[in-house]
């Protein structure tokens, strides 16, 4: 009996679909071979360069290729990151140079007005700010340009910042804290850093400040103003008054 136009049509379909089943079902077996054997290709290296792999629209490549490519691309990643790594050590390295330079420099100070003052230029100075001011908790005698306050209580208040886990805070500061801590100039910082000297401002803190807005931003590290603020905090204590 011979078929319809329409039934040649599903019947070479039928048989399309059949044999995709097939493909389907051996491709499926060759998997699971090759989950269950991991070292049927190192046992049969001849096969690799004969095993394609198409990538993006345009490129084919043999798998050893593929595998080549990979390791260089891995290996390339991995020589950005040790750059990356190095230039950051040498950053802290320079830091920390600045730091020991900055530590020095205050050693001999014969008075605490001599000592103030050589901290706020010194920060200003060895960190290329554009500001820096210190603020003092506690009875001490006259000592400008840094400020003293009877309680860390009112510093916090006027900062309207309470360092709840006693940690700098770096970022943007409203005009109000900033003519606090830097008067007039204080229109022109984009960007401060807050350093508590002690626990809660209990013995003052530190501030510093910049024109560039990202100079100083909530993710970065702390780790060299936090020592500066210990050596401070060791320096000044001394003077105040019992």
């Amino acid at each position: 009996m011979k078929l319809s136009q329409h039934q040649v049509l599903e019947n070479n379909k039928h048989k399309e679909n059949l044999a995709r089943v097939y493909e389907m079902m051996d491709e499926a077996k060759v998997k699971q071979y090759l989950l269950e054997n991991p070292n049927f290709l190192i046992k049969n290296p001849e096969l690799l360069s004969h095993i394609e792999l198409q990538y993006g629209e345009q490129e084919t490549f043999s798998l050893v290729e593929r595998q080549v490519k990979t390791l260089r691309d891995k290996n390339s990643e991995l020589q950005g990151q040790q750059i990356n790594m190095l230039q950051t050590a040498h950053a802290n390295e320079e830091l920390l140079i600045l730091c020991n330079e900055f530590m020095l420099d205050l050693v001999g100070c014969e008075s605490l007005a001599v000592l103030t003052s050589k901290i706020i230029t010194q920060l200003r100075q060895s960190f290329e700010l554009d500001g820096a001011a210190l603020v003092l908790v506690g009875d001490y005698e006259h000592c400008a340009p840094a400020q003293v306050f009877e309680s860390a209580d009112k510093i916090k208040e006027l900062l309207n910042c309470q360092f709840p886990d006693n940690q700098p805070l770096c970022g943007r500061l409203g005009q109000s804290p900033k003519e606090v801590l830097f008067g007039e100039l204080s229109y022109n910082y984009q960007s401060c850093a807050l350093i508590p000297l002690g626990r809660e401002c209990e013995h003052g803190l530190i501030a510093l400040a910049s024109k560039d807005v990202l100079r100083f931003d909530p993710e970065m590290g702390t780790l060299f103003v936090e020592l500066i603020a210990k050596y401070i905090t060791a320096l000044v204590t001394p003077y105040e008054r019992a």
